[in-house]
């Protein structure tokens, strides 16, 4: 246990301490005023806030996705990874605790980005929800951020390489982008029970439901966040157990 709290502050202290959480926060914000300004100046009707809240969460999956390669990358690169094993040869939970402390830079982000978006458009958008809307879209996307974070932790420790993880998980993020938008196309014109799953299993179909705060199903979807999570983990550790670290 103490190893275990030894790895986890080592963690926590390397991703504070690096430029690539401030950064991704830093871009969050400018997204987030690009949106409210796009939103404030494009209509000539007043918006209701219920449009701007989340809409920053559209570059979410894709900042993080950077965010968690670079991060565990430079592991790899530092040798950190290879210390962490020879230290503690329990993989399972150096592979939970790294995806413990992603988690968190992930949820830093999210929780920064979230806030400025709330505080900015309360002064500038008409109040159209009520406190527990608010609470409730954003428990509902701190659940796809799990998501997020599941399937790009697990790429990342797969890969290892910076440049080579980058490429490959901004790629699937903007695939999984434009697979939403054209599931998202499908669902307005025919009601398909396949389609829906298809959106709903897709984080970023989910991500299209938290920026209109629009959710098909609030419990659906947070069980299949919450079964993604733990499928994406169950294989990350059962592929770090055999990958061999040089």
């Amino acid at each position: 246990m103490k190893m275990t709290n030894r790895i986890l502050k080592a963690e926590l202290y390397k991703i504070f301490h690096e430029k690539w959480l401030y950064l991704a926060c830093f871009f969050m914000i400018v997204f987030s005023i690009g949106f409210i300004l796009m939103q404030k100046t494009a209509m000539s009707y007043t918006v209701g806030i219920n449009r701007v809240l989340f809409l920053p969460m559209v570059m979410y999956g894709i900042v993080i996705s950077v965010l968690i390669s670079v991060f565990v990358s430079e592991e790899f690169d530092d040798g950190f990874i290879k210390n962490k094993i020879i230290a503690n040869n329990n993989r399972r939970e150096i592979y939970l605790i790294g995806l413990l402390s992603n988690l968190i830079a992930s949820l830093i982000v999210y929780l920064i980005t979230a806030l400025f978006t709330l505080i900015v458009s309360y002064f500038l958008f008409s109040i159209n929800i009520s406190i527990w809307d608010y609470i409730s879209y954003f428990i509902f996307g701190i659940f796809i951020m799990l998501v997020f974070v599941g399937i790009f932790y697990l790429i990342s420790i797969a890969v290892g390489k910076k440049s080579k993880a980058i490429i490959i998980n901004m790629g699937l993020a903007f695939i999984l982008l434009i697979a939403a938008l054209i599931l998202n196309g499908m669902i307005m014109t025919e009601d398909n029970f396949l389609i829906q799953l298809l959106f709903n299993l897709n984080p970023y179909g989910q991500t299209a439901q938290l920026t209109s705060m629009e959710c098909l199903d609030f419990r659906e979807s947070i069980k299949i966040d919450t079964f993604l999570f733990i499928i994406f983990s169950v294989l990350g550790i059962r592929y770090f157990n055999k990958k061999d670290i040089n």
